[in-house]
């Protein structure tokens, strides 16, 4: 993956940057530091201190709810900038897509709720926001109202294949009921989860390297998607994270529930499910203060018949259904990309109520107002009929609003931000990583930044705008 070219001149920003500092910080910056490989997420990050000061810890948050102080440790992102134009990996367009990339190991739960739903995806400790509106395939986040899901007949009759399979009465062995505030029993939890202790086990388990789960992956590459794959290509694709695991202040009634669903509180865990004995498959998810995030899924494909990931997609929401009872802002299950065209991504609109994001408002709307937009307009659209202030829109022949850009990465100077965003960006601080990735942070006003360098600047502002004001003037940003 190649980086930004603004990224690639540092040589010469560094001898920019020495020559305005301290002698001292030039010095500094020289310093001995682990050459990195910056195109790889495996790659080790050294980080100054920059504000590591402990929140208040008498937290007076009320039980079920997330804590203000929701880690002693920030986030703290590097900006990669735009990359280069890549393969499509669902139409396999060549240089069909582009991306503005950024790298963490270390990022709080809330800051990333905030992050997707902006639009941001992760994999391993590099997440990203597509161009949505510079890439061949139009890319619409989608999710859930997992609590208000009913299933279909199409689920129902894969329950009852499970349920042939794995109970041995009509409905034994399972986990225990779960209840709404009412006292009534959740139907739905029930029939998905009360195959459990039959020859079926799921478990939550943190988010590590076993070979049992390399295995299991290796077989799947191979006759899915016949691709080889390595241990720590495996480790750092599905096993790295960049997710602070986050405390919750859990009624003591919910304790039981907590051990089992939430042993580390949110954050990324491995869901395994053991058929038999054997591990069979496994989810990758991000446990986050509104939602259950899908971030990868694969299986043995011994188990194939089984329809493996349709329950699986089922088992997340009732995962969420459960969670709900910890955590009540938690509400809803997010499948990643819905993508018109493309069938094994369109699948994911058949669980309702369902949204996708509005990428220029960031507001989720019903599907299927979307789906008529979208079949209106098959390139990438707004779903708000007026024009939004803060994106560049084109009317088409139709009279029409069609979103020429995302505005977040189509920005260029501080006339794209409102009055108060603009007044947050002067007091806006960077850290200038002048040894690539591994050197001493230097502190730059961002108000600045254009008499360093315009083009790191403009990196910065697109980052500005499309982390969100909020999570940017939180966060330690590196560049």
């Amino acid at each position: 993956m190649s980086s930004l070219t603004a990224l690639d001149k540092k040589n010469k920003l560094r001898g920019d940057c020495q020559n305005s500092t301290s002698d001292d910080n030039a010095s500094d910056a020289s310093s001995d530091y682990a050459a990195t490989d910056t195109d790889s997420a495996a790659s080790e990050i050294s980080y100054c201190s920059a504000d590591d000061s402990d929140s208040n810890s008498n937290d007076t948050s009320e039980p079920g709810t997330v804590p203000d102080s929701d880690s002693k440790k920030g986030s703290r992102i590097t900006l990669l900038g735009i990359q280069e134009r890549s393969k499509c990996g669902y139409c396999k367009t060549p240089n069909g897509s582009r991306c503005f990339m950024i790298k963490s190991k270390q990022i709080t739960c809330t800051d990333y709720q905030a992050l997707i739903d902006r639009g941001w995806r992760r994999s391993g400790l590099l997440m990203y926001l597509t161009d949505h509106s510079d890439s061949c395939c139009a890319y619409y986040p989608i999710r859930t109202h997992a609590l208000e899901h009913s299933l279909g007949a199409s689920d129902k009759k894969l329950l009852r294949r499970w349920r042939k399979r794995f109970a041995k009465n009509k409905m034994d062995g399972g986990a225990a009921a779960v209840v709404d505030k009412k006292g009534v029993a959740d139907e739905m939890v029930d029939m998905v989860c009360g195959l459990d202790g039959n020859g079926l086990k799921v478990v939550m388990e943190p988010a590590q390297f076993t070979e049992a789960k390399y295995q299991v992956f290796e077989k799947y590459q191979r006759a899915v998607h016949d691709e080889e794959s390595t241990p720590k290509g495996f480790e750092w694709f599905l096993c790295a994270t960049p997710l602070v695991p986050q405390s919750m202040n859990i009624p003591n009634s919910a304790s039981d529930q907590q051990t089992r669903l939430l042993p580390h509180g949110l954050g990324t865990y491995h869901q395994c499910y053991y058929i038999d004995g054997k591990l069979a498959a496994v989810s990758v998810l991000d446990i986050l203060p509104s939602c259950v995030s899908a971030v990868y899924f694969f299986y043995d494909p011994e188990f194939s018949p089984l329809s493996m990931g349709t329950y699986s997609a089922l088992r997340e929401m009732a995962l969420v259904r459960e969670l709900n009872g910890i955590v009540p802002s938690l509400q809803y299950y997010y499948l990643g990309y819905y993508i018109p065209g493309c069938n094994k991504m369109t699948y994911k609109g058949r669980w309702r109520p369902a949204d996708l994001l509005d990428l220029l408002t960031f507001n989720w709307v019903p599907i299927e107002h979307c789906l008529r937009r979208i079949s209106e307009h098959p390139v990438f659209c707004t779903f708000d009929t007026g024009s939004d202030t803060h994106s560049e829109v084109v009317r088409d022949t139709a009279g029409e609003c069609v979103a020429a850009a995302a505005p977040a990465l189509k920005i260029t100077g501080l006339g794209g931000l409102c009055v108060d965003d603009v007044r947050r960006w002067r007091q806006l601080v960077v850290w200038l990583d002048l040894g690539y990735f591994g050197g001493r942070l230097v502190p730059v006003s961002a108000d600045n930044l254009a008499s360093i360098s315009k083009s790191l600047e403009l990196v910065v502002l697109q980052a500005y705008a499309a982390l969100g004001v909020d999570v940017a003037c939180r966060a330690t940003l590196v560049i």
